[in-house]
């Protein structure tokens, strides 16, 4: 739920969470870039950074600074599935966002570029990232 610090939307809402169609525009135009590169969970801390990637039973998670997204993966294992409430994995038809957990002093636009670079880096193949760094200067990993 909301603090001065952070808030968490959700989809439909909960006793927990705030549905997203209640946010303001910005924040919904975070959750739809999230929503468009298929991530799941996105957190958008207030000042611990991270960097680089992980990968796990369930997700696949990409960490660029305050930004963390978290993708699940296609075909996870029956029992490695995640649930939403239903009892529906993720991947039936809870599919795209869930979960915005967002700190209240972000700058949206560099979180916008932050999750840009993220679907980049996730789905641009290394060679391809490998010449695009020869050729333009652009980052080969998540890192600042």
């Amino acid at each position: 739920m909301s603090t001065s610090r952070k808030t968490t939307y959700s989809r439909t809402g909960s006793a927990t969470t705030k549905s997203i169609a209640d946010a303001p525009p910005m924040i919904k135009a975070v959750w739809n870039e999230a929503h468009q590169f298929g991530a799941n969970i996105l957190r958008v801390r207030r000042n611990e950074n991270r960097f680089g990637s992980d990968t796990g039973k369930t997700f696949d998670s990409f960490h660029h600074g305050l930004v963390s997204v978290y993708k699940q993966k296609t075909n996870p294992k029956a029992e490695d599935a995640l649930y939403f409430a239903r009892k529906v994995p993720v991947t039936v038809t809870n599919t795209g966002m869930q979960i915005l957990e967002i700190s209240s002093n972000i700058d949206i636009q560099d979180t916008l570029d932050t999750i840009d670079d993220i679907q980049y880096y996730a789905e641009t193949a290394f060679f391809e990232r490998l010449w695009n760094r020869i050729r333009y200067g652009t980052p080969m990993a998540l890192y600042s």
